[in-house]
Order: structure tokens, then sequence, then C-alpha cells
């Protein structure tokens, strides 16, 4: 698919393309095991809060919060539980149903609704799946979403800053959503691991600075577990670069040490 370049930002010439299904897979991930991805969101453009520099699927196409304006980029409450039918019916063992793809998943107005369906319909069908989400963050403080999350088994909440600053310049988080609120957010949750991306390169986030910034950050949450990484593909900003294993496991330790938190690489 192809994207345009944002002001003067570089764009890569080959990103991932979109998902083009309701439900894909299942993929081997590295942190959830044979997982079976539900994609929420639009098949034919990127749907998101934010406009993360290191996306893997390009600058953002639809810049929103909350998605009730384009309720029509995103499939029905119907659609959702026909695609999930069918991928049952198929009979594929998984370790997890994933809520990702091509955006922010909780930016579906019936995103509340579909988490209840998909519990339901893991019942009916005798599914025993765990139920997992990648999310930005961005949406936690609404009391909708956060009941929401609180019945998902793994709620993977992103934070790649420590400040406003950097979260500025890393994940470009759609007004009037800050930082702050971010955190606020992520404090009402019960139960969540907390992943944060590092680039260096013509953004940053890896230094010493913002490091401590970001450790700053982690004291005044409480997630089961942080899982550290950095680009695995082409990001959406070309002049992106990876951090080394050894400053990740350098960063993992600090961290580890300054909150007593688990702190894995990946």
């Amino acid at each position: 698919m192809k994207r345009e370049t944002q002001g003067n930002l570089s764009l890569p010439p080959e990103l991932l393309p979109l998902q083009d299904e309701i439900v894909y897979g299942p993929l081997q991930s590295r942190r959830l095991g044979r997982s079976l991805g539900i994609n929420l969101l639009s098949t034919t453009c990127k749907v998101c809060s934010m406009n993360c520099c290191y996306c893997q699927y390009g600058w953002t196409d639809k810049f929103t919060n909350p998605g009730r304006g384009l309720r029509s980029f995103f499939p029905s409450l119907q659609e959702v539980a026909l695609a999930l039918r069918k991928a049952f019916k198929s009979g594929c063992k998984v370790d997890y149903l994933t809520f990702s793809g091509n955006g922010e998943p909780t930016l579906h107005p019936d995103f509340p609704a579909i988490v209840d369906l998909v519990i339901e319909m893991k019942g009916y069908l005798r599914c025993n799946a765990k139920l997992a989400i990648l999310s930005n963050s961005t949406t936690c403080g609404d009391p909708a979403i956060l009941a929401a999350l609180q019945k998902i088994d793994q709620p993977m909440m992103k934070l790649d800053a420590g400040n406003q600053r950097t979260y500025a310049r890393v994940n470009r988080g759609k007004p009037p959503v800050q930082h702050g609120d971010i955190i606020v957010g992520l404090r009402q949750l019960k139960t969540y691991i907390i992943q944060s991306m590092f680039v260096r390169g013509a953004i940053d986030n890896s230094t010493g600075t913002e490091v401590a910034s970001w450790i700053e950050t982690l004291k005044g949450l409480s997630p089961s577990e942080v899982q550290i990484y950095t680009l695995d593909r082409k990001p959406a900003n070309s002049k992106l670069q990876k951090v080394s294993p050894d400053r990740l496991r350098k960063i993992a330790g600090l961290a580890a040490e300054a909150t007593s938190l688990k702190v894995a690489v990946f």
C-alpha cells in the first residue's frame, strides 16, 4: 500500500501491508505463543490515535480519538461474530485471541460489546484460548474502555516515553490526548503489561536522560511485567535505527533495579 510522506519525514520503500481480514493467523508471537489476531479496524487504511514514527504499517491515514466519527471504516459486530465463528470452525488451536491489527483496537465504537461477544463465543464454542490486546494506552482513561480492558486476560499497553516532549516526538498522539492522560489511565488498570519500543537515529529515546525519565514514570505504575524491544521491521520513518541488544539489556537492568519490576527484553 502506498503511503504519503508527512512533512520532511522520510518514507521507507517497503512497509508491512495492512491486515486484510478481521481474523488473521494464527501467528507465532514472541510474547503470546500461538496467537489468532482480531483486527477491528479498517482493512483499507490505517486508523489510529497515534502516529508512531516506528510503526510497521507506516503513517496513520485516519488520525482520530475517539473513533465514533469513523464507524463506516470499522467492521460491524455481526461481521466480527461471523469471522470468529469461521475461524473457530477451522479447528485451529491457539494460546491467545489477540485484539491487534491495523491501528488502535479500542477505537472501534463497539469495542466493549465486542469483548463481551468474544468471551461469550469462547464459552459457547469451547475455546480455551485466553484474550490479549495490543493497545497504545490512549483510551484507557475512558470508563467504558477501562471496564472492557479489565475483562481481557493480558492487556499489553504501550509506554515509549517518560515525558510529554518525547511522547510527542515518538508517538505523536491525537490531541487532546497527552502523556499525562495516558499515565492516569494506566494507573486505573488492575492487571497489565507495559510494552516499550526503543529506537535511535532521527529520534532517540534510548539515551541516558530519556531512559531515566521513562524509569521515573514506571515507578508510579504497577504492571505485572515490562517488555522492551526495538525495531524488527521497516518503520514509518526510515531514518530510525535499531537499539543494540546490549543497550536493551542495560536499559532492562536499570529499570528492574530502580523499580523492582520484572523487565524482559524481546
